[in-house]
């Protein structure tokens, strides 16, 4: 038996493949798994529920360019089956891909997806928040994944003082969400766990899946605890990314969002120690304020202060009184020296001085008028030093 190298099988099979007339331009119908882009270059499978089939688009292509496709999308893609010799596989080097409309699997998810949001499964105010400082993490994927390894890595590197619960589950494939399920439930049950975190490391549409299943998302929407779901890379979402309380785009990024930190922890004291000691200066300052008051009300209320204040209050008194009787003194002297100036002024005798006489008549009446005196009327003239009797001789109208 002749014994041939790998290279020369890889190459046999690769020229089987050129030679094939059917393989040569062939068209194949499935749904699109795990599409990037790199150098140029397109690189997905596309799978029916049977078998997947790898496929490339090369950037020399006229399609290569505009391509961007999505898992669970359904195309038919044309082209040459040929192998890879150095991965020994083979892939449909296409010249164009034609899309025919979502695959089944991503048709059921779109389904379950709108009928889950319609029963307010995914509505934002029922979710719960995550605590900062949690004693005890609860962790649900796979046992011997990248995810745990990510996990553990980040928390150790940034929170030193979690207790980590980690619960083993198949996170692909069949029976996998009910393992998942069954992990969550039983982290929930525990009082002490803080936090649950369900995740795995990125994979192609069918193989993220598990993590669209329906007893799921009600297993996690039913949680007393609040739930990370760190599933997959940043393109990657599925159901546990909206039912759950906070989303990571990563297992590293879950850890992460399910605690802070120690710098920021450190950063959080040394504020909290700022914070404490300007509130101590100012309660300090305001009982100072507040002794400075009682000081004051202490030396008003004092009864040898309120005595030397009677004091100065009853020497002002006097001393207005004083003031106030002097007034009234000059006041009345004024007062009655302008009267008895009128007085003077107004007395008869005063008036007399000055050469004037007052007439009475014989009834002793003072005479106004010359019509009330008659011819032969005897008057009395009242000068200021006596009186002198005459009788009327003439009368004359001084008009």
């Amino acid at each position: 038996m002749t014994t041939f190298k790998v290279k020369e099988v890889s190459k046999y099979i690769s020229n089987v493949l050129r030679r094939d007339s059917f393989l040569s331009n062939i068209s194949v119908e499935g749904e699109v798994s795990n599409f990037k882009k790199s150098g140029g270059h397109s690189y997905f499978s596309i799978k029916d529920d049977e078998a997947m089939l790898k496929c490339v688009v090369f950037k020399t292509i006229p399609i290569a360019q505009s391509l961007n496709l999505t898992d669970g999308q359904k195309v038919v893609v044309t082209g040459t089956v040929m192998t890879y010799e150095k991965g020994s596989y083979y892939q449909i080097l296409c010249k164009n891909v034609e899309e025919v409309g979502r695959g089944n699997l991503y048709e059921q998810f779109l389904a379950l997806k709108e009928k889950l949001s319609k029963e307010g499964l995914f509505n934002s105010e029922l979710k719960k928040p995550i605590p900062k400082f949690p004693k005890n993490i609860g962790v649900v994927t796979a046992k011997n994944g990248a995810a745990i390894r990510d996990i553990l890595n980040t928390l150790r590197r940034r929170y030193r003082i979690a207790n980590i619960y980690f619960y083993p589950a198949k996170v692909q494939g069949i029976g996998a969400s009910d393992e998942i399920a069954l992990g969550v439930k039983y982290l929930d049950s525990l009082d002490f766990i803080d936090t649950i975190i369900v995740g795995r490391g990125g994979g192609s549409f069918e193989d993220l899946n598990a993590f669209n299943d329906e007893n799921l998302i009600r297993t996690i929407f039913n949680c007393k605890k609040p739930v990370i779901s760190a599933v997959g890379h940043e393109i990657d979402t599925m159901l546990t990314d909206y039912v759950a309380d906070k989303r990571a785009a990563t297992p590293t990024a879950g850890a992460e969002l399910s605690s802070v930190s120690m710098d920021e922890i450190k950063e959080f004291l040394n504020q909290a120690e700022k914070k404490l000691n300007k509130n101590i200066l100012e309660e300090i300052s305001a009982e100072k304020v507040q002794l400075e008051h009682f000081k004051k009300e202490l030396e008003y209320y004092n009864p040898a202060n309120r005595i030397t204040t009677l004091k100065e209050n009853l020497e002002n008194l006097k001393k207005s009184l004083d003031e106030k009787i002097v007034s009234i003194f000059k006041y009345n002297k004024q007062l009655l020296d302008f009267k008895r100036q009128s007085l003077e002024i107004i007395n008869p005798n005063s008036i007399l001085d000055r050469g004037y006489s007052i007439i009475y008549n014989d009834k002793n009446e003072i005479v106004k008028d010359i019509k009330t005196v008659n011819v032969g009327d005897s008057l009395k003239l009242k000068v200021s030093n006596g009186e002198i009797i005459s009788d009327v001789k003439e009368i004359i109208d001084g008009n």
